[in-house]
């Protein structure tokens, strides 16, 4: 079917009649890539996330088209994390930015804490009221009824230390591990909490909620979309980063 020369293979006449009869088949198979590349190929995104951010922030924020699917995991970010360097999941939603070799983070939005309390309770401090004059309202935070997220007070606890420069020493009167059943229960009456903002504003606005201190010093967070730096490329991962407009 070739002959062989110095510098390369040349078909041989035999060679080139069975080209003749098959070039029109190799053509047409060449073309299905082009007519079903992979940006119209059906493709599952499995993405690890928080449950309160997804469902507040992301989920109506979710290309929609014939072509994509999600599954969706909730969970921790260390523990999304070891599930994505797995290759378990394709993206991670993180509450922390986890520093790993083969792991790229791009910023995907600020949060800000609010301390918050039941409504129509009468707010203990003046408005304007300065950073230095908070001491009272910590005096009197500690007498109330708190919320948490934990045992261990993860939010609280560093709203605390930025605001009022010292250590929070309560025993919560109810600890449920969703941000969405905290705010629930404020409302309820069963006591006060810190929470971000996306998930208080508008129930302040609504008089649901009572905001007790906005600080003057923003205590922030920073959520991260996290996936393996070698899959950056992959259509995917690009439509995902490009709809969040990361570049």
């Amino acid at each position: 079917m070739f002959q062989r020369t110095p510098r390369r293979m040349v078909p041989t006449e035999a060679g080139q009649r069975l080209y003749t009869q098959i070039a029109g088949a190799i053509e047409k198979l060449e073309s299905i890539p082009h007519k079903n590349s992979t940006s119209q190929t059906p493709q599952t995104i499995r993405i690890g996330t928080p449950q309160e951010f997804f469902t507040e922030r992301i989920l109506d924020r979710l290309p929609q088209d014939d072509r994509t699917s999600y599954t969706v995991q909730f969970g921790l970010t260390a523990e999304l994390i070891q599930q994505l360097k797995a290759g378990k999941l394709d993206l991670v939603i993180a509450t922390q930015k986890i520093t790993l070799s083969d792991i790229e983070c791009q910023l995907l939005f600020e949060e800000n804490f609010w301390l918050i309390g039941p409504p129509n309770i009468a707010n203990p401090i003046a408005e304007g009221t300065s950073q230095a004059d908070l001491n009272p309202l910590a005096q009197w935070l500690l007498t109330q009824p708190w919320i948490a997220y934990s045992e261990e007070l993860p939010i609280a606890r560093r709203f605390w230390r930025v605001v009022f420069g010292r250590i929070i020493d309560v025993h919560p009167k109810l600890i449920v591990p969703d941000l969405r059943a905290i705010r629930q229960a404020v409302v309820l009456g069963f006591g006060f909490s810190v929470l971000p903002d996306y998930l208080c504003a508008d129930w302040v606005k609504e008089n649901r909620l009572t905001l007790v201190l906005k600080p003057a010093q923003a205590v922030t967070n920073r959520i991260w979309l996290a996936f393996r730096k070698s899959e950056r490329q992959l259509p995917k991962i690009k439509r995902m980063l490009e709809f969040y407009q990361f570049q």
